[in-house]
């Protein structure tokens, strides 16, 4: 009698492949998954980034004097460490939107004599980005004399930022610089 040999596959054959086809269907989506993530994490940052860019925008034609008129800054404003995202600017002031309220028509904000933080508030989406705040962190550089630290300031170093929320426990935030003269 003649043997027939069977065709197929073998158990150990079939559970290797199912090995090999589970690595790579879990590769592949974990891939779109992380890019899912990575275009939200840029949309937020493309719009934070419009918003600071209008923020730069507003500040531009401001002289020192001007912007600190705008956000009530005087030789009476205090100097302290200021913090945000653990980073500590030293002998500054700040300006944020935290300070804002909506009353159903308009936004209002504390040291904002010259609107920009409601503006600016009215700018972010909530949307778009949670919990977010923009804000202003000023530096007076080289005072020529250290009881008018803000009039007398050579320099007066602006940092803008938005700061928001981008998932559970991470919290994302842009920087953008500017430098004010005093010109005699």
């Amino acid at each position: 009698m003649k043997e027939r040999s069977q065709t197929g596959y073998s158990l150990v054959e079939v559970l290797i492949a199912m090995a090999i086809t589970s690595i790579v269907l879990l590769t592949v989506v974990t891939l779109f998954y992380m890019g899912r993530r990575n275009v939200y994490s840029g949309k937020q940052m493309t719009y934070a980034v419009s918003v600071g860019t209008r923020i730069l925008e507003d500040l531009s034609p401001l002289s020192a004097d001007d912007a600190l008129t705008a956000f009530s800054i005087d030789d009476n404003t205090g100097r302290t460490n200021v913090t945000v995202q653990g980073v500590v600017y030293a002998n500054s002031a700040t300006r944020d939107t935290t300070g804002c309220t909506w009353n159903g028509t308009v936004w209002t904000c504390t040291n904002d004599s010259g609107g920009y933080l409601a503006a600016w508030q009215g700018l972010i989406d909530p949307t778009k980005l949670a919990n977010a705040q923009a804000g202003l962190i000023f530096t007076p550089r080289a005072p020529s004399d250290n009881t008018k630290p803000w009039t007398t300031a050579q320099f007066v170093k602006m940092r803008a930022y938005i700061q928001w929320d981008e998932a559970q426990n991470r919290r994302r935030i842009a920087f953008f610089d500017t430098t004010k003269v005093h010109r005699p």
